[in-house]
This record gives C-alpha cells, structure tokens and sequence, in this order.
C-alpha cells in the first residue's frame, strides 16, 4: 500500500512546492487535488501544460504513485459538474490511474428523491467521460451526504451502471456510517481503487491522526488488504498543520502495514 499526501493541505500557489514538501516528509506520493484547503477550484490544474509539469515534477522528487482529488459536491452548480468532467480528461494526461470523487451533500430544503436523482445523472455524466478517458472514479460518501452509506453508494453504482465507477473507501467514514464497517467493506470486495485514512472518536465526523480516536486501524487495513485492495491510500486529516503531523502520520501508518504483514 502507498501512502499519499494530499497537495489541497499544503499552504502555497504553486503544485510543485507541494510535492517537494509532500515528498520531504516521508510520503511514498501524492494526491494532486483539484482545490485548495477551502475547496476552491485551482486554475492552474488546468492550464495546458500542467500535466507535464507535474510529470517533470514528480520524477525529480521520486513519487512513486499518485491519484487526482476532485472531491466536490458536483451537483450544486454547472460549473462545477464542468469542472469535475474537464478534471478526468486532465487526470488521464497526467497518467492517474484514478480520480476521487464524492457526491451529493444533503439539502434539507430539497427532496432526497429530487436530490438523488440529479446525483445519478450527473454522475453518469462524469463517468461517460471516463470511459472515454479510461480513468477510474473513486466515490467516497460521508455523513451529511445524498449517499452516506456503504449501501446507499452501492445502490447509485448499480444505477449508474458504469466500469469505471469504483470505490474510494474513507476508513473513517465506513466507521461511523455503516452498522457493520467490517461487513461493509467486504460488500466492496474487488471494487475499492482508492482509500482514505484516518482515526475517529466514535459518533464524531472528525478526522484524526492515525495515532487518536477509537478505530482498530489494524484491523481496517488487514480488512482492505482482505477485499483485494493494496494500492494508494492518502492521509486525510483537516484540522492540523498537515505537515507538522505528516512524518509521525506516514510512520506510524507503515508501521501498522507491517504488522498486518505478521
């Protein structure tokens, strides 16, 4: 498993400084995310000749595996769904073997039959370019969201239908929402392409360092590695200076890989 920093939690304007910055602290890679720390769309992931910069980059300073962050509620206006779209065929030129996504977050104001509608035809609309571009989209949900669950996710891929619909599984998330996450992450056997790792306190949406909260991280890693999942997982903490905790983050981490190697 490779473990990936995040570059949306690096405080400056230019990607490359984050990868330096990323690489520096004992990651094995990098997650390019779409954003900034506010969820704002970065324009410069879209100028043209961003992905080969970011080729140039991530040689020099050895990355061994990376993903796209596009994680965004895509439903709440067409800029943004554009955005999203016009993000996987960026991805593709970069190499990314996947993209993460999320969803619709839950509008008390709307219907959830409305709601859950516009979430599955906007998502066909990003997985038709997909296809095209032959990257794979990882969907995470989280509390708060149209789909919030292992099974309400489940039951949008099997409406939406697409090859390349896969699952980004936010350890964290699985814990809290899901009666039974152990169970819940083998109803994804063989579909999950990308993780996000973290602690949390029971009955808190909160991401914490790996080292806090009440999670047998162990025991959700063994479980992923269960199900057929063995490749990037990015560490997804907010609430600390990312890169004061990141060295500690990646070695105890790998630290626990090893002892699911026992």
């Amino acid at each position: 498993m490779y473990i990936l920093g995040r570059t949306q939690m690096i405080p400056t304007d230019s990607y490359e400084d984050a990868v330096r910055r990323i690489m520096a602290k004992g990651f094995d890679g990098v997650e390019i995310g779409i954003y900034n720390r506010a969820f704002e769309i970065r324009e410069a992931f879209f100028e043209e000749d961003f992905p080969e910069r970011m080729k140039v980059c991530m040689e020099e300073n050895k990355v061994k595996a990376y993903s796209v962050g596009a994680h965004m509620d895509y439903t709440e206006s067409q800029e943004k769904l554009q955005a999203i779209i016009k993000a996987v065929g960026v991805a593709a030129k970069l190499g990314a073997k996947q993209m993460i996504i999320n969803g619709a977050i839950r509008k008390e104001e709307l219907s959830f039959e409305e709601q859950w509608k516009k979430f599955i035809e906007d998502t066909k609309l990003i997985c038709a370019e997909a296809e095209k571009q032959n990257v794979y989209l990882a969907m995470e949900f989280e509390p708060g969201f149209v789909a919030d669950n292992t099974e309400k996710m489940l039951k949008a891929f099997a409406e939406i239908n697409s090859p390349m619909l896969k699952v980004n599984a936010d350890i964290g998330h699985v814990f809290l929402q899901d009666e039974e996450p152990m169970a819940a992450l083998e109803s994804c056997r063989g579909m999950i392409v990308h993780a996000h790792l973290e602690n949390m306190a029971k009955g808190i949406h909160n991401h914490l360092v790996p080292w806090e909260g009440d999670m047998d991280l162990k025991a959700y890693l063994m479980k992923l590695k269960e199900v057929g999942f063995d490749g990037n997982a990015s560490l997804d903490v907010y609430q600390y200076d990312y890169e004061a905790v990141a060295e500690k983050s990646v070695a105890y981490l790998k630290g626990v890989l090893r002892e699911t190697e026992v």
